[in-house]
């Protein structure tokens, strides 16, 4: 019988394993800093305390975040521009972090963030696991 050892969404896209440009997916293992010109990438990262800052709002842009350490071992944050907020679970936090915790976090879990039309703050549109609002 076949095991699933996945849960998170389907990645679509390549890695970027000869420097060259164009591909969507990228495996981070250091804090990063977001820019627009990511719009549309996939970040990975199974790296315990990864911190990923995301830019100022511009309208239309979409990042998606997935944590692909085994479960309960990996701390992921999603952190908005000082100036900007984060809307998910029906609340909107301002210059708040999003966190998916390490006691919750499964393999796969993610996010996806987008700013629709708003300048203010970022919407979740997507979500897999348990991600908790900074107090």
């Amino acid at each position: 019988m076949a095991k699933t050892l996945f849960r998170g969404p389907v990645l679509q896209g390549k890695f970027n394993e000869a420097g060259l440009t164009g591909f969507n997916l990228e495996e981070k293992k250091a804090n990063y800093t977001v820019t627009n010109a990511d719009s549309g990438k996939t970040f990975t990262s199974s790296t315990d305390g990864m911190v990923f800052t995301l830019p100022a709002i511009s309208v239309g842009r979409v990042f998606t975040f997935v944590n692909t350490a085994p479960d309960g071992t990996n701390a992921m944050t999603i952190s908005p521009n000082a100036a900007d907020g984060i809307l998910y679970a029906g609340s909107l936090t301002d210059n708040k972090d999003l966190i998916n915790t390490k006691t919750t976090q499964k393999v796969g879990d993610f996010v996806v963030c987008a700013s629709l039309n708003s300048t203010a703050h970022w919407t979740i549109v997507d979500v897999q696991g348990v991600f908790a609002k900074e107090a």
